[in-house]
């Protein structure tokens, strides 16, 4: 079944936005003579099927689908677009659905769909993998084709995309970071800047020796992240811990900073899902913190406010990371230079309580008997 790449309907008059999404769908001519069946709309648009169903009840009035008991409902009408869904498009293009992304990046990306209609604009969230493949030149030529007066947001993206979109002149934005020698407008936090400043905090309590935890496969920003740390640890020792995104990974990476020989007294962690599971790994193998060892986080998530001990981080504003995206957007859009096309966001520091002095030196100091 072809993938509804309309943007999700909004949750007031659910089946009255489920009904726009399906008439622009058709409009567009995404499926020849059926529908697809009710369940499967309810998986693609992340909505209850009786709200679907309640939906297509309104195109049956419309004249534009007809219902016949035990077969697919069949396109019977032309589409006659309202004047004010004729609006002008951003594409935010992603590797996996909103459904798996972090709350605080789905509280930038809504911010962001809020402000262009205030503008007129409309937000299309598309999925594709094959555009983030390390050859995706076939993928793009075929999505900017579809979309050729759209507006490009990229989140996530490959070196590889960043390059094309660049090179074809396409009106594109990075939420995120540019790979090197990449020149795209942006709008990201300064990961460099956060990252000196929490290793200058660290080193400022007296931790000489660090423990880095950061992601297998590392973005722009990621890299920028680890070039401010070590500027901002100076002569401290540091040591990076690699890990993907199960949970398994991520412990296997914390034992590893437990049984280090070196005992770091402190673990700067890059994202917050692993920093909230090394304060939980750390609390059953019986590891005090901060008293034993500290604890700051890269990044927020709203649930942070309910851990004990709450992780000290640093959090973004959502609405300033929409507001300065939705502003080159709507630039390039009208064919003006954005104003500042290198938008680079400074986070607040949260202190929390995850961070102390370290311990005091003890030979063959070791955190955990058992890990």
């Amino acid at each position: 079944m072809k993938t509804i790449t309309t943007p999700l309907p909004k949750r007031t008059s659910l089946a009255v936005d489920v009904a726009i999404c399906l008439r622009e769908c058709m409009h567009r001519g995404d499926w020849a003579q059926y529908l697809p069946g009710e369940m499967n709309l309810a998986r693609e648009l992340q909505v209850g099927r009786n709200t679907v169903r309640a939906a297509l009840v309104i195109l049956e009035k419309e004249g534009l689908i007809h219902t016949v008991m035990g077969r697919k409902r069949e396109l019977i009408g032309p589409v006659k677009m309202a004047e004010d869904r004729l609006k002008k498009i951003a594409v935010l293009l992603m590797r996996a659905p909103w459904h798996t992304l972090a709350p605080s990046t789905l509280l930038w990306m809504d911010a962001l769909r809020s402000r262009l209609n205030g503008a007129g604009w409309q937000l299309k969230m598309l999925v594709d993998t094959t555009a983030f493949r390390r050859s995706p030149t076939s993928a793009l030529e075929s999505l900017v084709t579809r979309y050729p007066l759209a507006v490009w947001i990229l989140f996530r993206s490959t070196a590889a995309m960043q390059r094309w979109f660049e090179r074809r002149q396409v009106k594109t934005v990075v939420a995120g970071s540019c790979h090197a020698d990449v020149k795209l407008p942006q709008v990201d936090t300064d990961f460099r800047a956060t990252s000196r400043h929490a290793a200058a905090r660290l080193v400022g309590l007296g931790h000489r020796q660090i423990a880095v935890l950061a992601p297998e496969i590392s973005f722009a920003g990621d890299d920028e992240c680890l070039t401010g740390f070590r500027e901002g640890a100076g002569a401290a020792g540091l040591k990076v811990h690699r890990c993907n995104d199960t949970k398994t990974s991520v412990i296997k990476a914390l034992r590893s900073i437990l049984t280090d020989p070196l005992c770091p007294s402190a673990v700067f962690v890059f994202q917050a899902d692993h920093a909230a599971t090394a304060l939980t790994y750390f609390s059953q193998k019986g590891v005090s913190i901060p008293s034993q060892i500290s604890l700051l986080s890269r990044d927020h998530e709203p649930f942070f406010t309910h851990l004990i001990p709450e992780p000290a981080r640093y959090e973004r504003k959502p609405e300033a990371f929409a507001k300065k995206l939705a502003q080159i957007v709507t630039a390039l859009g009208d064919g003006v230079p954005p104003k500042k096309p290198h938008q680079l966001l400074m986070p607040t520091f949260i202190h929390g309580e995850t961070l102390g002095r370290p311990p005091v030196p003890r030979k063959n100091r070791q955190l955990v008997a058992i890990v």
